[in-house]
């Protein structure tokens, strides 16, 4: 969905006084800028000319990054699914014992729901980071190497930004393991960034 709109659209919506989308979307879309841009500064090189194991190393990772581009439209709109989907369950009636149960069972659904599209966009945005910086870089074009930086500092904030996200969720999911695990996995993702 957001994947078609225009930039202005995007941030016109976003703008908007429509809670969706928000910043979990908006981070998953700045993903996409970051993938777009070490993209680019993989593509320019190779247009440059490279020798051939240079150029295979370049381009399989620039097939990665157009995949992670992908994902990361997919989990924008996937972030706006879930809180939408939190909203109708608060929506949902409460004034029996049976539907304030239901409506308590559906909520905690949608909380645990929610709270993995940060994690993936985590997931994705940390191995984007890795590659740019352990496969990319050293190979680039030197005029372009700056965007390709540009797109790693993104891919690190975004990391540590995602993690408010899902911060935000599990603090409303009453399983205390739960809860644990799933900021137990986001806390080992900002860990790796750092290492």
């Amino acid at each position: 969905m957001f994947e078609n709109m225009t930039l202005t659209q995007y941030n016109e919506i976003l703008a908007s006084k429509s809670p969706t989308p928000g910043g979990g979307s908006a981070l998953a879309v700045v993903g996409t800028v970051a993938c777009s841009l070490v993209e680019m500064s993989v593509n320019v090189t190779l247009n440059k000319g490279v020798n051939e194991e240079i150029c295979e190393i370049l381009q399989s990772n620039a097939a990665f990054f157009a995949k992670a581009r992908k994902c990361l439209f997919k989990l924008s709109d996937d972030d706006a699914q879930a809180f939408r989907h939190i909203l109708d369950c608060m929506h949902l009636p409460k004034e029996t014992a049976q539907q304030s149960a239901l409506r308590t069972a559906e909520l905690q659904k949608a909380y645990h729901k929610a709270a993995l599209v940060p994690l993936d966009v985590m997931r994705i945005c940390l191995e984007a980071k890795k590659r740019a910086q352990d496969k990319v870089f050293e190979h680039l074009y030197k005029y372009v190497a700056s965007d390709c930086k540009i797109g790693m500092d993104l891919f690190a904030n975004i990391i540590e930004n995602s993690m408010e996200n899902v911060y935000a969720n599990t603090s409303l999911i009453a399983d205390a393991t739960l809860r644990q695990t799933l900021e137990n996995q986001g806390r080992q993702i900002v860990a790796e960034l750092k290492r």
